[in-house]
């Protein structure tokens, strides 16, 4: 008996025990530990703000702030957590304030020995600078190249990274230049101004094309740096970090942030001392086009070129200025292979439109400009496609660019050659070749027609781009051609195609019999089938006027309202404060690049056509939708603020709820701005308001999944 009271008291002793070491444990590991969240810390930043055009700009606290450095200083504050203080004043002042502490953080500053005892810089750059000589554009040095800069006189900032480089490039060059220093860039400008200075130096992205200055000659480039105060150390460790973040997941950052800011450059914009002699020296430039190639190319009835080229030709003269430099006469050719030879052979200084594929440009001794457009190519043919099997293709004859592709990419295929597309979309049809290829403007247009809206179509992986070439030896010339292309809005070239939807494949005789072949058969008479056909024809004029029209506003792919209408309507509305309840609503597809890479574009279109229908469905009640890019949209609608809520709350379902064949869910980033009684705002900032919203949102999405925005 009295073993069993030991046991029973040694129990309880082990218990109470336990019970305390339990408690312990509850003490280390809460229960609600792993769900609870942590508020991020926050810390107070002072950003040292000089106003800079494309780089700093909005000197005041209630102003619209934009530029590189400001939309930089944006992106790291996404990741350090960083709430900025912006203390204004001009270069000289903030850099002092920065030595003594006063600010935190300033941008655009270069690393020079002196600076990185003064402040700290992080591991990553901002950006590179790149240093011209500039001269005014009607200057005589502007025209003599570097022989003629012996002995001038170049103003230059003093003890700066440009001080140092041009003192460097004028001993290497033995210029023998009078420097002038200043202290600052006011009496700097002013100088060169009233012309006390033949040059003065500045960076690529501090001189606007409005400046009527010209770079003359590259002395060098510096990094440039977002430094910090001495004192803040912390700051550096929080800017290393997320600098990291955003260059491993986004290596092309900062210099999509250089190509969306600093556009406008004269080191872009204007033409250089070499190109300007070139020109004087060239006054009249016969440059060839592909007849019979619209929308690219074509002749009107009265033997003048159309086309896009002319467009876009009269685009690059007007951003260049040089309408009253040159001259400029047009000579249309037969046949692409035509076009070339001239070009080899110097009849002509420059062609269009000319295949991007540079290994057949070395071949034919030619150099190719930047790329001026790209279109989807889609194989045509009939029946089902399961059932399709490649093994003559038909090719329009003197179209090598088709030519080309189909050699590329069929090069086990007999080829067919027809004269014109007609022929060859009626050997398709009667199964005298098994398909052929279009690009998208011409089977847009084509395939309307009655005869052939039999036809089938399917999207190619590959497209195809398409650009100016010149003659090999006129670099000047290809520069300049450069240079215009780089000016032209990023969609010039797609919205110009519009305009000749309905020139490509005017309705012939046969459409007409082919839609009208039921009133033909039960005509009676003469008379009775001429009045008939001729209403029906009017009718048809009127229909397929309608059509074209709704062709030019409507996205393809979706039937949303297109780019080019959605351009329209922010050109008529550009001044105008808009009335109230007006809301914006900014769309972007996640995802698609990762799905085109992974399961094909097919399942691309679907997820594209299935985000459509979602917006169509929760929005066209209330306004317009309008796809304005490959997977962005943009919607503007009226509604009462209250109302709003409830309107993307339904949006929202319709995304989550929907699948596809081959998706089996959507994900869409948005972002919303409202124009209410108390906001008025004009319609380009509610845009910006909206687009700034989306891609937080975008950002969240990322951020939230882990996911590689690059793939995606």
């Amino acid at each position: 008996m009295g073993n069993i009271f030991l046991r029973i008291f040694a129990s309880l002793i082990l218990l109470l025990a336990l019970g305390g070491r339990i408690g312990d444990l509850a003490q280390v590991y809460p229960k609600a530990a792993a769900s609870e969240y942590v508020a991020p810390i926050i810390k107070t930043v002072r950003v040292g703000y000089v106003e800079a055009p494309c780089f700093m700009q909005g000197m005041r606290d209630d102003a619209v702030k934009s530029g590189l450095a400001y939309d930089y200083l944006q992106r790291v504050s996404y990741y350090t957590n960083w709430r900025y203080v912006y203390v204004y004043g001009d270069w000289a002042t903030i850099l002092d304030k920065l030595y003594k502490g006063e600010v935190d953080v300033m941008a655009g500053v270069s690393k020079t020995p002196e600076r990185a005892g003064k402040m700290l810089f992080p591991d990553y750059a901002m950006g590179t600078e790149n240093y011209y000589i500039y001269v005014h554009n009607d200057h005589p040095l502007a025209m003599k190249g570097l022989a003629g800069l012996q002995g001038h006189t170049v103003s230059v900032n003093k003890n700066t990274i440009m001080s140092d480089l041009l003192q460097s490039w004028n001993q290497a060059g033995n210029y023998q230049l009078n420097i002038l220093t200043y202290s600052g860039n006011d009496s700097r400008y002013r100088d060169f101004k009233a012309n006390l200075a033949d040059a003065t130096v500045d960076t690529d992205n501090a001189v606007q094309e409005d400046t009527n200055m010209v770079p003359f000659a590259w002395i060098g480039q510096s990094d440039y740096y977002l430094a910090v105060t001495k004192n803040r150390p912390d700051l550096v460790n929080d800017l290393n970090t997320a600098l990291n973040k955003i260059i491993t997941t986004n290596p092309r950052f900062v210099d999509k942030l250089a190509n969306t800011y600093f556009s406008k450059l004269a080191v872009v914009a204007n033409l250089s001392g070499d190109e300007m002699d070139w020109i004087k020296h060239n006054p009249m430039i016969t440059i060839g086009y592909v007849d019979d190639y619209l929308p690219l190319s074509d002749r009107d009835d009265k033997g003048q070129v159309e086309g896009i080229f002319k467009d876009i030709f009269q685009e690059i003269v007007q951003k260049l200025n040089i309408q009253d430099k040159v001259r400029f006469s047009f000579v249309p050719f037969d046949s692409y292979d035509e076009m070339l030879r001239a070009l080899a052979d110097g009849s002509i200084y420059a062609a269009f439109p000319v295949n991007s594929d540079v290994q057949q440009a070395e071949k034919q001794g030619i150099f190719l400009s930047s790329d001026v457009i790209t279109t989807p190519m889609y194989l045509i043919y009939t029946g089902d496609y399961a059932n399709l099997n490649l093994r003559r293709i038909g090719v329009k004859r003197e179209n090598s660019i088709g030519d080309i592709y189909v050699r590329t990419h069929y090069p086990h295929m007999e080829m067919v050659y027809y004269d014109d597309i007609h022929d060859m979309l009626d050997a398709v049809k009667r199964g005298a070749v098994d398909g052929c290829i279009l690009n998208q403007f011409r089977r847009d247009a084509y395939l309307a027609r009655a005869g052939y809206r039999d036809l089938q179509s399917i999207a190619l992986t590959d497209y195809i781009s398409l650009g100016f070439a010149v003659r090999k030896g006129h670099s000047e010339l290809l520069s300049i051609l450069n240079r215009g292309i780089t000016r032209l809005p990023s969609d010039f070239a797609l919205t110009s195609t519009y305009a000749y939807t309905g020139m490509m494949a005017p309705m012939t005789f046969r459409d007409y019999l082919l839609e009208n072949l039921l009133t033909v058969m039960l005509a009676i008479g003469i008379i009775i089938a001429i009045l008939s056909s001729l209403v029906a024809y009017i009718f048809l004029i009127h229909r397929n006027k309608r059509e074209m029209q709704y062709i030019a506003q409507h996205d393809g792919l979706t039937g949303l309202l297109n780019r080019h209408c959605y351009n329209d309507f922010l050109n008529a509305r550009q001044q105008d404060y808009p009335q109230d309840n007006l809301v914006v609503i900014s769309m972007d597809l996640n995802g698609l690049k990762g799905v085109n890479d992974t399961m094909g574009h097919e399942a691309g279109d679907e997820l594209i056509m299935g985000a459509a229908g979602c917006m169509k469905e929760a929005l066209s009640a209330y306004g317009s939708v309008y796809r304005t890019g490959g997977d962005e949209f943009v919607a503007i609608i009226e509604t009462p603020q209250q109302g709003l809520p409830k309107i993307i709350q339904s949006l929202k379902e319709r995304f989550d709820s929907w699948h596809g064949k081959w998706n089996k869910s959507m994900s869409v980033s948005l972002g919303t701005a409202h124009n209410s009684d108390s906001s008025r705002k004009k319609l380009h900032e509610l845009l910006a308001l909206a687009d700034q919203e989306m891609y937080k949102d975008k950002a969240a999405y990322y951020s939230r999944l882990g996911i590689d925005r690059r793939r995606h």
